[in-house]
């Protein structure tokens, strides 16, 4: 396979019946969704942080052949097998496409797409070659790792003001929305918090040594469950508050920062506490880096 190349739903972009013609787009930086805002009295506008990314768009176009997978020519017919085979490849409807990403044979960054437009494909019919470009959309703008890791440490009482590294998430450099988070053993009134952006969450309950907190910060729920069994567990959503910027739509978006203006150096910091804890209680946070 040759790097960099795309991807979908595990079928190579770059193989003996198609191949991604020169020029192909490179991800996208996204945009911020505009706002406006004048007050009289005041030149320009009122500057407004922390807006959200627009969705990108990135076009694909391929050189399609006559060849099957196995590279044996196979004349218009083949042609028309292959062109049928990327209809159905991207012709799906019932679900987001797993969009990758190839940098070279160890980095891999990986999007949910949908298909927004297709050009009529050009034909040659004599030398059995077509000419096939497809638009998709990033509905959800960033572009992810494919291995999930879990980082942990010890949650303490009194967390130091420049948080902590989450090691697994250094190198990213857009945030990660998604996160688990778990806090295991006794613990009151835990909180977390995103020290790039000042937002997070707080929890006003607490756990036993033998109970465990955890927190899904894309669907915004949060259930207490005992550490022997974690099937059984206990709705506790309503005693979660989210606190600092965006607070009224999300719990904690890990957010990475430049290092010492090392364009090459980006850590996402926390700092997790709570009121009392257990020596043994200990915070962990399962994701993917996160990609612009």
């Amino acid at each position: 396979m040759p790097f960099p190349t795309y991807s979908v739903d595990g079928v190579a972009l770059d193989s003996p019946g198609w191949h991604l013609a020169p020029g192909t787009q490179l991800r996208p930086l996204p945009a911020v969704r505009s706002v406006e805002v004048r007050l009289p009295g005041r030149a320009g506008d009122v500057p407004v942080l922390g807006l959200d990314h627009e969705a990108t768009s990135l076009g694909l176009t391929l050189n399609v052949t006559d060849r099957d997978h196995q590279g044996r020519r196979g004349g218009f017919p083949g042609l028309e097998r292959n062109l049928e085979a990327l209809a159905g490849l991207f012709g799906t409807r019932h679900r987001l496409l797993d969009l990758r990403y190839h940098v070279d044979a160890r980095t891999t960054r990986r999007a949910d797409a949908e298909v927004i437009s297709s050009a009529e494909p050009e034909v040659d019919v004599a030398s059995a070659r077509a000419r096939l470009t497809v638009l998709v959309r990033i509905p959800g703008v960033y572009w992810r790792g494919t291995d999930l890791s879990t980082w942990q440490a010890r949650l303490l009482t009194d967390p130091p003001e420049e948080g902590t590294v989450v090691s697994w998430l250094s190198g990213s450099t857009a945030p990660v929305t998604d996160a688990r988070v778990e806090i295991r053993g006794r613990a009151d009134h835990p909180a977390v918090v995103d020290v790039a952006t000042g937002g997070g969450f707080t929890w006003a309950g607490s756990l036993s040594p033998n109970q465990g907190l955890a927190v899904d910060c894309a669907a915004m729920r949060a259930h207490r469950f005992p550490l022997d069994s974690p099937g059984d567990h206990e709705d506790v959503t309503g005693l979660v508050s989210g606190i600092g910027p965006g607070s009224a739509s999300r719990w904690l978006h890990l957010t990475p920062a430049l290092v010492r203006g090392n364009p090459h150096q980006r850590h996402v910091r926390v700092r997790a506490g709570a009121v009392s804890a257990g020596e043994a209680t200990e915070i962990r946070i399962s994701a993917r880096r996160s990609f612009l």
